[in-house]
């Protein structure tokens, strides 16, 4: 495949890219490193592998029904459909404010405190809902296709300048944290709540590859599935260099992240200037902020484009594709409001807030896993195209996993 070609094909997967490397990978893998080392490096793995099939499905089965999970979500029941709307009403604002106060924080700590958090947090919502409502999906695709190739080369120079000065892995001498400790479980459990992002992601990255497919089929679920992975491959090894980045420059140093959202941006771009040189300030500066302001466009795009799915699965009457429009716009401008609102009183504690979705997202996501495979395995996919064999035993064991992981955390949250 020509390699012109083979970029054309991108799009959807770099999307979901975007979402996924923000607040898991910039803020939760590099606290993992600076806090525990190389001692996580197996849960990010673990992350990424009991994940992958239920993020599969996505593209798999837009690609080959045209129709997004959602639809999947209401073909197996009504019950289900609902479910999910009500899980997405509950946490769509408090996502949203997550990723919008580290980008602001990241922001100010960039361009000045011209403007305060609030503020920023103001004009980057603004700069969002018009670039969407302007230029829609096919705007969104285009800005993140290229912000994520600056940040995947920006982020692989920052990696190499930090081993070549400062070796592979760290030279502090640190406490041994235990990982059976009250603190260690509950950032653990956040770490994999979001890492590399949420399951129900998966139903914003079939409702954008449904709008990318024109034919669909074999054929189009095979290039979304490529798609797919190559988003999912960047991810992963974006994790590992931001947890290593974390290991080098802060592991054993006896410092820990600040609470406040200004100083955590602070500190966070402060760290790689202070450890390979003032050159590199502006140049993590910009990789930290390109990453977030990525997936804040994308997680601004993927909760209206839901609800804008859901009343045209919701209605049956004419005009409802104008009504679904006019809905996207509305819940667009509702998430950025709501949001902005949040942030006014979480400005001060930016790690409680995002331990909090990063959480809420691990113990839902069995919940979401099961709901993907039940569509996959649904009457309006191909036998063929059915998870089966080895692939079908891993992703039930992946299931199980899951369902393990959530029901341990939340007997040892509530009950021991």
């Amino acid at each position: 495949m020509r390699v012109s070609k083979f970029f054309a094909l991108l799009g959807p997967g770099i999307v979901w890219a975007a979402t996924s490397i923000g607040v898991s990978h910039i803020v939760q893998a590099t606290r993992a490193g600076a806090d525990f080392g190389f001692a996580l490096l197996g849960f990010i793995l673990l992350a990424h592998v009991v994940k992958y099939p239920f993020f599969l499905f996505a593209p798999q089965y837009a690609g080959l029904t045209g129709k997004s999970l959602l639809d999947g979500y209401k073909n197996v029941g009504q019950w289900a459909f609902v479910l999910f709307m009500v899980l997405t009403f509950i946490t769509m604002f408090f996502i949203q404010a997550g990723v919008t106060i580290v980008t602001a924080a990241l922001a100010m700590n960039l361009f000045g405190d011209v403007l305060s958090l609030a503020q920023w947090a103001a004009l980057i919502l603004a700069v969002v809902c018009a670039v969407l409502i302007i230029g829609h999906y096919k705007a969104l695709s285009a800005v993140l296709k290229w912000m994520m190739l600056l940040l995947a080369v920006l982020s692989v120079i920052a990696w190499f300048a930090a081993v070549h000065r400062l070796g592979f892995s760290p030279s502090g001498q640190a406490r041994v944290i235990s990982l059976s400790s009250a603190a260690s479980i509950a950032f653990i459990v956040a770490l994999i709540g979001w890492m590399p992002t949420s399951i129900e992601i998966s139903v914003w990255h079939s409702i954008w590859t449904t709008l990318r497919i024109n034919k669909p089929g074999r054929d189009a679920a095979k290039n979304a599935s490529i798609d797919f992975n190559v988003g999912y491959a960047v991810s992963f090894i974006l994790a590992i260099i931001f947890m290593w980045l974390g290991a080098l420059l802060m592991f054993g140093q006896g410092q820990g992240f600040a609470q406040s959202a200004a100083d955590f941006a602070g500190q966070l771009v402060g760290l790689y200037s202070q450890a390979l040189g003032d050159w590199s300030w502006l140049m993590m500066a910009l990789v930290t902020f390109l990453a977030l302001f990525s997936t804040t466009f994308a997680v601004s795009d993927g909760f209206p484009q839901v609800w804008k799915r859901a009343v045209v699965l919701s209605l049956q009457r004419p005009g409802k594709q104008a009504l679904a429009s006019k809905t996207y716009v509305l819940a667009l401008l509702v998430l950025a409001v709501g949001s902005w609102w949040i942030i006014r009183d979480f400005s001060a504690d930016i790690k409680r807030l995002l331990d909090f979705v990063t959480t809420v997202s691990f113990v839902s996501a069995p919940v979401y896993a099961w709901l993907n495979y039940k569509v996959i395995m649904g009457t309006d996919v191909p036998d063929d195209q059915k998870p089966g064999g080895w692939f079908k035993i891993y992703t039930l064991l992946c299931l199980l996993l899951l369902t393990l992981f959530s029901l341990f955390f939340l007997l040892w949250r509530f009950v021991f």
